[in-house]
C-alpha cells in the first residue's frame, strides 16, 4: 500500500460522514480536518498499535475457507497514520476479506468518520438486499447485503479506535459472512495496547 491509500481512506470516511451529516456536526468535522491539514508533519503523532499485533489477530482459518494472504503495515501522511491488517480467504469462486484498522492515528477526524454509522440505527430492505445495524460479539455493527451482486459486508467499531470490516463476494447468502466475523477475537483486539511513541 502507498500513502495514497491513507488519503483514499480519508476521502471514503468523508463520504461516509456526508452520508450521515444529519447525525453529525459536519462543519466542525471540516474545521478539524482543515486544522490537521495545516499542521501537517508538525502534528504530534498519536500512538498506534504495531502492525504485527494486528496481523496476529487475523484468523488463520475460517470454516470452509483457506487463507491465501495475510499482512499488515503502517502508513502515515500529514502527521496522521493508520495501521491496517488484511487477510484474504478463498473457497473456490467465493472470497472473504478481513481488514482490521487502527484509526486512532487519524485523531478526532477518524473517530468522527466512524460515528456517522456507529451512532445510528439502520434497518433498510430492498428487492436487492438490505442495510441494517446489528451486534457482533457485543459491539455495534453495520451489515450490508446485495443479492444481485452476491456480495456483502459487516463493519464493526471496537473500543473507540478499531474498524473491523469483513467483506465477501461470490456468496450465496449473507449468512456466509458470519463465521468470519465470529473467527475474529474482538475482545482481544479491544485489549491491544499502542506502541510506545
Amino acid at each position: 500500500m502507498k500513502k495514497t491509500w491513507l488519503i483514499g481512506l480519508l476521502a471514503v470516511a468523508l463520504g461516509a460522514a456526508v452520508h450521515a451529516e444529519e447525525e453529525m456536526d459536519f462543519g466542525a468535522m471540516m474545521k478539524a480536518f482543515s486544522a490537521m491539514s495545516q499542521e501537517g508533519n508538525a502534528a504530534q503523532p498519536v500512538a498506534t498499535v504495531s502492525p504485527k499485533a494486528l496481523k496476529e489477530l487475523l484468523p488463520k482459518s475460517i470454516p470452509g475457507y483457506e487463507r491465501v494472504e495475510a499482512g499488515a503495515e503502517k502508513q502515515g501522511v500529514m502527521g496522521m497514520s493508520t495501521v491496517v491488517a488484511r487477510g484474504e480467504y478463498e473457497n473456490g469462486a467465493k472470497t472473504l476479506v478481513i481488514e482490521i484498522t487502527d484509526l486512532s492515528g487519524l485523531g478526532p477526524f477518524g473517530t468522527m468518520a466512524m460515528v456517522g454509522w456507529a451512532q445510528q440505527e439502520v434497518d433498510k430492505e430492498t428487492r436487492g438486499g438490505f442495510e441494517r445495524t446489528g451486534s457482533c460479539q457485543g459491539y455495534k455493527s453495520l451489515e450490508k447485503w446485495n443479492k444481485n451482486n452476491q456480495d456483502g459486508e459487516i463493519d464493526v467499531f471496537v473500543a473507540g479506535r478499531f474498524s473491523v470490516k469483513i467483506s465477501g463476494s461470490g456468496l450465496d447468502a449473507f449468512e456466509e459472512l458470519q463465521p468470519a466475523a465470529k473467527a475474529i477475537d474482538l475482545k482481544a483486539l479491544s485489549e491491544v495496547k499502542p506502541e510506545t511513541p
